[in-house]
């Protein structure tokens, strides 16, 4: 337990911080013992090379489970996945070590709603460190809210049940096996379970913390989150943290092609192959116009330092150009969002037709099939009374 002094308008008040028992030998002592141990199997795992081969797979597959599962799939409903990409998803993202998939969903929402406020699960406010991972030391569980959504599907209620389990089975699988395969079982624990963890760990604590410190606000200032190019290879595309915020239910972070994203190729991809859907992107336009704000802002802030007489001539023209641009840009996401609607009807309209086609047919094939038994009828009755007027004559 911990005792710390904050000062509220001049007066000191002690706030008793007490610390997670669990977590925090978890937490340390992974760290820990990875610093011990890594280095003093470092060459020997040079030398089967296995284990490396592990720590980047299980890197990547449970690093791009906890960004496209529990994330953006699971906390934003940013698409939909079919039941094997789900449970995928939940076996290895719960192999993060970073609670159940239906207590992250519910943090993580409770930090959008309340984000930079006091009851921000992982408040940036308070501190680098607390929001990066201080805030999982502490001795509190938030109760699990606003995620009825979540709790009506049976996998995610199985993996909350068993997630520590699921989690290390399938953390601990890949390296066992290939630890015996390649006879370096000791390094690829090390390496591939150990080392992993706290890698994990990190890189996703770095969005709560280095994205809301250091980067740029491009989209929008109304909170503290950040888009961090540098941080987006490390959290698969999570570092352009601003658009996020701005935007959560997008299915992208890097909105932009050539930003490094591989959670929302990856997503795409799934939805090429019919086992994603719906997913949820924001018009361009609308992209724009926050752009334009947050410039427009930018150039205020410069002409107010600026000479009296330039800047009110400038102050006007640019409040009229960067009205006229809106309006335009409004005028194009109306166009478009009309455009999607008319094709949306139009779709139905031929699910409605051909529904209704394929009710006449049926309904005509029901007709034949009764004029054919009638026919038929007829047909055995004629060939019958042909047979009996001949046997009896």
């Amino acid at each position: 337990m911990e005792v710390l002094v904050w000062r509220n308008k001049g007066v000191q008040v002690p706030i008793t911080r007490r610390w997670s028992l669990l977590n925090l030998i978890f937490l340390l002592g992974t760290l820990g013992l990875a610093l011990v141990l890594v280095p003093m199997v470092f060459a020997h795992s040079l030398e089967h090379w296995g284990a490396w081969v592990v720590f980047l797979v299980m890197v990547a597959t449970i690093g791009m489970s906890v960004t496209c599962g529990y994330h953006r799939l699971f906390s934003h409903r940013a698409y939909q996945a079919r039941w094997p990409v789900r449970l995928f998803l939940l076996c290895f993202g719960a192999a993060s070590f970073e609670n159940s998939a239906l207590q992250w969903a519910s943090d993580h929402r409770i930090h959008h709603r309340l984000v930079d406020q006091n009851d921000d699960p992982y408040n940036s406010r308070k501190g680098f460190w607390y929001a990066h991972w201080i805030w999982v030391m502490e001795e509190r569980t938030l109760p699990i809210s606003g995620v009825g959504d979540l709790e009506k599907d049976p996998l995610v209620r199985w993996q909350h049940r068993h997630h520590f389990l699921i989690g290390a089975v399938a953390a601990s699988l890949l390296p066992l096996l290939v630890g015996i395969w390649t006879h370096d079982l000791l390094g690829c624990l090390i390496i591939g379970v150990l080392l992993r963890i706290v890698v994990t760990h990190h890189t996703t604590f770095f969005i709560n913390s280095a994205a809301h410190f250091y980067g740029t606000q491009p989209y929008s200032d109304a909170n503290s989150a950040r888009d961090n190019a540098f941080l987006a290879p490390l959290t698969y595309g999570e570092g352009y943290h601003n658009y996020h915020h701005m935007w959560q239910w997008d299915y992208r972070n890097g909105v932009k092609w050539y930003q490094w994203d591989p959670a929302k190729w990856a997503i795409k991809s799934m939805a090429w192959a019919g086992l994603a859907s719906g997913l949820r992107a924001v018009p361009d336009p609308m992209i724009r116009r926050a752009r334009i704000k947050m410039e427009e802002k930018a150039l205020l802030a410069r002409l107010a330092q600026a000479p009296p007489l330039a800047a009110e001539k400038l102050l006007t023209r640019v409040q009229c150009a960067r009205q006229r641009l809106d309006q335009a840009l409004l005028a194009l996401q109306e166009h478009r969002e009309a455009w999607d609607r008319r094709k949306a009807e139009r779709k139905a309209l031929r699910q409605e037709a051909w529904a209704r086609g394929k009710a006449e047919w049926k309904e005509a094939t029901d007709q034949r099939k009764r004029e054919f038994k009638l026919a038929w009828g007829e047909w055995k009755a004629a060939r019958l009374e042909v047979r009996r007027v001949a046997f009896a004559s």
